[in-house]
């Protein structure tokens, strides 16, 4: 079945995938489980010290470089992209090989290299996920290229399935 995680959803495809294919069965969120040993997704290090959670968050558009040979990569058509964010926890870096070792790809980080901004399963029909909000810059008669990826993978399977049934 097609996967396409915004946000939470890149963050919970990280957790899951952790868990079940990396071997690390106490992997969690700093939202979710405080008292986790295992962050594969932790707060931002510049929100690490703040104690107001208040309008602190990693609000408004930042760039994203994209992996080539991708799928985000013949999504977008381009090297480089900028999105909209709304969150204050991230992939924990230390968690970055270990994820690479067991298939999953960071198809797309910021400039710098310190904030994993997408992420793939090559080894999936159709596994997305980005750290953005791609919905804030969706609209009716111009969909976001992940959205419209998303659903054509999704019919594409429903197509597949119906003719297997037959």
């Amino acid at each position: 079945i097609p996967y396409f995680g915004i946000c939470l959803g890149l963050q919970c495809a990280v957790i899951e995938f952790a868990r079940s294919v990396c071997g690390l069965d106490k992997a969690n969120s700093r939202e979710f489980d405080d008292g986790c040993n295992e962050f594969v997704i932790d707060f931002m290090e510049e929100q690490k010290q703040i104690t107001d959670k208040g309008g602190t968050m990693r609000l408004g558009a930042y760039p994203c470089v994209i992996k080539e040979g991708t799928l985000a990569r013949s999504i977008y058509n381009k090297d480089q992209i900028s999105e909209r964010h709304r969150h204050r926890f991230e992939v924990n870096n230390k968690y970055r090989e270990c994820l690479k070792e067991h298939g999953m790809v960071i198809s797309g980080t910021s400039p710098d290299n310190n904030l994993v901004e997408m992420i793939e399963l090559p080894s999936h029909r159709f596994f997305i996920a980005g750290q953005f909000h791609p919905e804030f810059k969706s609209r009716a008669l111009k969909p976001h290229p992940l959205f419209k990826a998303f659903v054509k993978a999704a019919l594409d399977y429903k197509q597949e399935i119906n003719k297997e049934a037959e």
